[in-house]
């Protein structure tokens, strides 16, 4: 590899990601018997490179493989989770839609509050699974599995969102019912 005279650690580890599959983060890097430093802003010339002088260097890392990482398996049943309870919700979407436009009488009324209690209840799933997804300890090599964390978080996050829209709508009925 011939890289420019100013270039850096992040054109070095740019390049390796390219030739092997390690992720930038889950690269170490050892020349010379030195390890070279992880701050990708570092010249290769301050990091010890000569110009013109051949180098070996030796990688240590793993390329990500999300079929054996337990990390990134149980980010995903928390995603699937997610899904099935975004479909519930879009459930008692249309059936909160369809009780407030109904007229009020006894019977809707407690359909109503029924409702109202299975909303706080999806409100509750939806908390859970974002606190097993705070609950994971992931290091610097796992940059994948942040990724998808922060993904599933979103759109757990998103979900939430649309429930409390939901139950907001359902006290509005109620509250007006009962005046």
């Amino acid at each position: 590899m011939t890289f420019r005279e100013d270039a850096t650690m992040q054109d070095l580890s740019q390049k390796i990601l390219a030739l092997t599959g390690v992720s930038i983060p889950g690269q170490k890097l050892i020349c010379c018997g030195k390890q070279l430093p992880k701050d990708l802003t570092v010249s290769l010339k301050e990091a010890g490179f000569s110009s013109g002088v051949g180098s070996r260097i030796m990688i240590l890392g793993k390329k990500f493989d999300p079929e054996n990482d337990n990390d990134y398996k149980r980010i995903v049943e928390v995603e699937n989770k997610a899904v099935i309870m975004e479909k519930k919700i879009d459930e008692v979407s249309t059936e909160v839609d369809g009780v407030c436009k109904g007229q009020i009488d006894k019977n809707i009324y407690a359909e109503a509050k029924s409702m109202q209690k299975r909303v706080k209840g999806m409100n509750e799933d939806l908390q859970k699974q974002l606190e097993i997804l705070d609950s994971f300890s992931l290091n610097e090599d796992q940059p994948e599995c942040k990724t998808k964390r922060k993904a599933v978080a979103t759109k757990l996050n998103q979900a939430m969102d649309k429930n409390d829209v939901i139950l907001e709508k359902l006290n509005q009925w109620i509250k007006q019912g009962l005046a």
